[in-house]
């Protein structure tokens, strides 16, 4: 019988490695990155709150951080708490140099978008986190975090609560929520969590089973019914006791189908939280508004502290930190959001106690590795090639070296359930080791085409892969894409590049929001398709029955097996080159106040943050 979600916070919090910091270089998320989805596959949290003037290793808060389900509807009643210290009025600025990918919840899996979108729409459940390490699962738009009908998680049912309103003053209703759902199945709204469309349709090629409201005439999700205005089911063929954890992503959002503009709706959403979109210029800035409409008694979760939001796009991270280092005018109330370049993070951890404590300074759940693309090189031995050849610290070294993270080997965080260390199984060292390479590769000089973000993150760390790669004989071409357009391209299934960096983040602390989105080819799409989170295009089929047979472990006993499998993937196929584990090193303004790195999703949270 699969565990209660209950029983997977239990295990996590007996977890030893329990610790997160945070930090994406917003690639956010594509998980994620992120994030739950990736945040429902393996890969998210962390937290801490910094401009307080609290100070402390990691290690002094590991044993703080804890997690639980809000089983009594009270938990889930607004208003939330207040923050000490908080008061009303004010604009936060956030400033970041690329755009984000997605702002439709149903396609978002970044986590500044996620970060955002958390003063702009509700879902179904959400995290409450108190900025100390511990988390809640609470009832969102839900009364609670679900009610699992006859104990073996396959129904659930769920009670909106009344009153929820959106921008417009019109309630929220359950039908707007299976909408939303419903839209997340269209081929077309690729990029978002595939967890819930997956679960429903029991299998994960879940468009051939519904295609979406778009595509399908008019015809319902499978396994998802509407009862009046507030009730909501969900009925599986298989058990899924992590669909509480799954509904706090975005996939859960709500939308009425009158309000859907189909791919307009990426630059226009319709909102149902404590703010609202007043004007959106792609690629330069994003400006946000109170909702009038918003009612805190029906949200244990936000505040609405702020005036207003903005959101500038543009500046590099040397930019960003300087302006916010310098803490002029507006700068003074802002974010630098893409963290400390290399050259600064001296300046900024160098004993100026009025920098430090307006510091996140954390670990993250993100794991960063070189992607190969298995479809182009298909030998095994290329591929450990590589992965010898790489001088992975030298990467980590470009983003500040122990500053930016820490070196790893293995494809989950260390703050999974279960997560076992093991050695490199090409033996070659963190720095490289070009002759041992060239023993692989037997005499081959493989032709490599790079695909690199043209950001000062991929700037940075692509001569270094060039370099480390071509001194064991590789010919490497790099190619520069814009960041907006590097997840999208890569999840590509037949692109034509043959490696590019990527990161993940885990949704929940469960192996089962890692290794199944990033590993598992039953999951992989035909030539041509989108929205590949397997962005490697592995398949093997052992492993993918191995993953199998994991999935229907209670979770809070699966945690070696998907150590294992973790191992497996890496001994015998060696699809990625795990390269580091990063941290979260951003600058804050002296004027903000509330934020701090969240343990669910990897990033600066916003929904308490007020100006001093």
């Amino acid at each position: 019988m699969p565990s209660q979600p209950e029983e997977l916070f239990a295990a996590w919090r007996r977890s030893p490695a329990r610790k997160r910091k945070g930090h994406d270089m917003r690639p956010r998320r594509t998980v994620l990155g992120t994030g739950l989805a990736v945040l429902l596959a393996a890969v998210a949290l962390s937290g801490c709150e910094k401009n307080t003037g609290e100070t402390g290793s990691d290690a002094d808060r590991a044993d703080q951080q804890s997690s639980a389900i809000a089983t009594d509807p009270k938990d889930s009643q607004g208003p939330a708490p207040d923050v000490p210290g908080a008061k009303q009025g004010g604009v936060l600025h956030l400033i970041t140099e690329e755009d984000f990918e997605h702002i439709d919840p149903q396609r978002t899996y970044t986590v500044a978008a996620m970060s955002v979108e958390q003063l702009l729409v509700r879902n179904l459940t959400q995290f409450r986190e108190d900025g100390k390490g511990r988390l809640t699962l609470i009832g969102d738009l839900a009364e609670t975090p679900g009610k699992d009908v006859n104990g073996d998680c396959r129904t659930w049912e769920y009670a909106l609560k009344k009153g929820v309103r959106y921008e417009d003053g019109s309630e929220v209703k359950a039908a707007d929520v299976a909408y939303g759902i419903a839209r997340s199945f269209e081929e077309s709204l690729d990029g978002g969590a595939t967890y819930v469309q997956e679960w429903l349709a029991d299998s994960p090629d879940f468009n051939a089973v519904y295609k979406g409201p778009y595509s399908s005439g008019g015809q319902q999700v499978p396994g998802l019914t509407v009862t009046g205005d507030y009730g909501l089911t969900f009925e599986f063929k298989n058990p899924h006791c992590d669909l509480p954890f799954a509904l706090a992503l975005p996939t859960s959002a709500p939308l009425p189908q009158a309000k859907d503009t189909r791919g307009e709706y990426d630059r226009r959403i319709f909102s149902s939280g404590p703010y609202k979109i007043k004007e959106y210029v792609k690629g330069t800035r994003m400006v946000l508004e109170r909702n009038p409409h918003w009612d805190p008694k029906t949200d244990a979760l936000r505040h609405n502290y702020l005036d207003g939001v903005t959101v500038e796009f543009g500046p590099d991270d040397t930019a960003q930190t300087e302006r916010v280092l310098a803490a002029s005018g507006d700068d003074a109330a802002a974010i630098a959001w893409d963290g400390v370049p290399q050259s600064l993070v001296n300046q900024v951890l160098g004993g100026d106690r009025s920098i430090k404590d307006r510091t996140i300074d954390k670990s993250n759940p993100f794991v960063w590795v070189l992607s190969i693309n298995n479809d182009r090189i298909r030998d095994v031995k290329v591929r450990q090639a590589i992965g010898c050849a790489l001088d992975k610290q030298g990467v980590l070294t470009t983003q500040g070296g122990d500053a930016a993270g820490k070196l790893t080997n293995t494809l989950q965080a260390d703050t999974t359930i279960g997560w076992q260390d093991y050695p490199d199984p090409t033996g070659c060292g963190p720095t490289g080791n070009p002759e041992k390479a060239r023993e692989l590769l037997g005499g081959q000089q493989p032709k490599l085409v790079f695909l690199s973000r043209n950001t000062s993150y991929g700037q940075q760390t692509a001569p270094v892969v060039k370099e480390s790669l071509e001194k064991a004989g590789f010919q490497v071409v790099v190619q520069y894409i814009e960041r907006a357009e590097h997840n999208p391209t890569v999840k590509t299934r037949g692109n034509p590049y043959d490696i590019y960096v990527t990161n993940w983040a885990a949704d929940w602390p469960s192996g089962a929001s890692t290794i199944p989105v990033l590993y598992d080819g039953r999951k992989l799409g035909a030539p041509g398709s989108k929205g590949n989170n397997n962005s490697s295009a592995f398949n093997a089929e052992d492993v993918s029955a191995e993953i199998a047979k994991a999935e229907q472990l209670p979770a809070g006993e699966a945690g070696d097996d998907w150590a294992r499998i973790d191992r497996m993937i890496q001994e015998r196929y060696y699809p990625v080159v795990p390269m580091y584990q990063s941290k979260t090193l951003d600058v804050m303004g002296p004027k903000v106040g509330g934020v701090f790195l969240s343990d669910n999703i990897g990033t600066e949270v916003l929904y308490n943050a007020f100006i001093k």
